[in-house]
């Protein structure tokens, strides 16, 4: 009977320490609310720390920030010249549905109001991707594209620099397949800003890794772009020590023309010559010889070039 009673007594306690844990408080941490700079058409983030503790309320006070004009009278809020009509939460997705007149903002404004709010919602850590809705249909930009579920990298942007020369551009990437002994193409918009260099951005896209689930990343995450310039046609990638790393099951060749292919798609590139840490001479993942440039390489593409363009 005390045997019994002493179980008892354990499951008991179990059940309240578990029951203590769900109740944990979401993460508050590193959440920021980026605004629209009227003065200087850029972006201005704040620290923002919610009042509420559980995930579905933190959620709800972002999206109502987001529509709430701040006191500063240089920032807009991002929900200002149309309404949201609805949002929804399912997993850590975030669907928000605006009024028609959100059709109705100019280029600049529209990229700036749609990073202002993927940016916002995703600093909340257990935020994925915020998905557009507009009148109910699915959201299409300027180009009458839909992105689909977006993620913060795929606006890169300045914040409170200049964003009148902003640029769009329609990247063609290569990532590993399956097996990562060969590579896949993949098709990836973004919106950067026009004062740094294509080629840098080319780079981070590639080392950020696939979004689709018909690619996989070649590159270590860890990889830092120390410098990239191009001269004479020639691309100089300038990389730190994480590269070396490669990616498991992918193979040194597979990694290596990941960056090759990629850059060689640009019009204003034909070579490639890659330095980890600023020493050119190096091998690579102990297999490949960085000694001297690398030009486009087809044959280690999978197939015929197919035009997946990521969600």
């Amino acid at each position: 009977m005390k045997r019994r009673t002493g179980l008892c007594l354990t499951i008991l306690i179990l059940c309240l320490f578990m029951s203590a844990c769900g109740r944990k408080g979401a993460d508050k941490s590193g959440i920021r609310v980026y605004y629209l700079n009227k003065a200087d058409h850029a972006l201005q983030e704040q620290n923002y720390t919610p009042e509420a503790d559980d995930r579905e309320r933190i959620i709800e006070e972002l999206i109502a920030k987001l529509c709430i004009q701040p006191k500063e009278m240089t920032l807009r809020a991002p929900v200002t010249d149309f309404r949201l009509l609805s949002s929804e939460t399912r997993g850590r997705i975030v669907t928000l549905n605006f009024s028609p007149e959100y059709y109705d903002l100019s280029a600049v404004e529209e990229v700036l109001t749609r990073t202002a709010i993927v940016n916002t919602m995703c600093s909340f850590s257990e935020i994925d991707g915020v998905y557009f809705l507009v009148d109910g249909k699915k959201f299409h930009d300027a180009d009458g594209e839909e992105p689909g579920i977006m993620e913060p990298d795929q606006f890169i942007y300045n914040s409170y620099m200049e964003m009148r020369n902003y640029e769009r551009v329609r990247l063609h990437l290569y990532f590993a397949n399956e097996s990562g002994d060969r590579l896949v193409d993949a098709y990836r918009t973004v919106v950067y800003n026009s004062n740094m260099p294509l080629e840098r951005i080319v780079l981070e896209q590639v080392i950020e890794g696939p979004n689709g689930n018909f690619a996989y990343p070649t590159i270590s995450r860890e990889t830092k772009v120390i410098n990239v310039t191009t001269r004479d046609r020639i691309c100089y990638v300038n990389l730190s020590s994480d590269f070396q790393n490669g990616h498991p099951d992918v193979l040194a060749q597979t990694a290596l023309y990941s960056i090759v292919n990629s850059l060689c798609e640009l019009p204003s590139i034909e070579a490639v010559q890659i330095s980890v840490d600023g020493q050119p001479d190096t091998v690579f993942m102990e297999s490949i010889s960085l000694a001297g440039n690398f030009r486009m390489n087809e044959d280690i593409v999978e197939g015929q070039p197919e035009e997946k363009t990521e969600e």
